[in-house]
């Protein structure tokens, strides 16, 4: 690994904006700010109050108590309030990691989750498409119109005062769709199953809640902010209607979907 450059002593700023979360990301690093404007580049903010995030600061962790601690593969990450640090981040991989994990936490608040879904637009409206890894959400988004891919991987979620809205993010998966940084009402949510035929099922609340559970990224232990994740989940499965989607691995899937 070749030397890292450093910035100057005043540390360079890049504002980002994921889901109308604004952060400011302060590096002292210029490889990893580089990294970071390529990747981030569509979801470009501009400063305004929002979270405040310090990476690798050669200070160190400030002495504040964090209300929020996470810990992944060597990387660490602190939150309290609106102030987050990151250490020992190697790399923009890492980076976008720990965005991640940060989000979960700061969505909450704002009726807000992550969900590893796929989320396509059609006709104004998003359609979020949901399962595990392996359960078609790439091929869902491969098999979609050009530009229609808000998401492949990861989608945000929030609840607003217009109702529940998709969000694009910067999260992409196997078909590598970056995401636009745009929202949308969403039309429905559709649990995925490879199948030899298309067929779509209506789904109940409860089970369709089941099915998102184990698709929801949230990283906090803490019994206080689980409860409210699922009562945030629970609005969002009794709000939003709910399928089962049985579909082959061509286009035509969309003639059962979206009629």
């Amino acid at each position: 690994m070749g030397r890292v450059q450093k910035i100057s002593a005043d540390a360079r700023s890049l504002y980002i904006s994921i889901g109308n979360v604004s952060m400011s990301l302060r590096f002292f690093e210029e490889r990893l700010l580089r990294s970071a404007q390529a990747r981030y580049r569509d979801f470009s903010g501009s400063p305004c109050d929002g979270i405040r995030v310090t990476l690798n600061d050669p200070a160190g962790f400030s002495a504040a108590s964090p209300r929020f601690e996470y810990r992944l593969r060597g990387s660490h990450l602190r939150f309290s309030k609106r102030r987050a640090e990151f250490r020992n981040v190697p790399h923009e991989y890492a980076l976008d990691s720990l965005i991640r994990i940060l989000l979960t936490v700061a969505l909450l608040p704002k009726d807000g989750f992550l969900l590893h879904a796929a989320s396509i637009v059609r006709n104004g409206k998003a359609y979020v498409f949901v399962g595990r890894s392996g359960a078609g959400k790439s091929t869902v988004a491969s098999l979609s119109p050009v530009g229609t891919v808000l998401t492949d991987e990861i989608s945000l979620l929030r609840r607003t005062e217009r109702g529940w809205r998709a969000y694009g993010t910067p999260f992409w998966g196997e078909f590598r769709a970056g995401g636009h940084n745009a929202s949308y009402p969403v039309a429905g949510i559709y649990s995925l199953a490879q199948a030899a035929e298309n067929r779509l099922e209506a789904s109940q609340p409860k089970d369709l809640l089941r099915a998102m559970l184990p698709c929801v990224l949230f990283f906090s232990s803490d019994t206080g902010a689980n409860r409210a994740l699922l009562d945030v989940l629970t609005s969002f499965s009794q709000t939003v209607a709910g399928f089962r989607l049985h579909f082959k691995k061509e286009a035509s899937f969309w003639e059962v979907v979206a009629r």
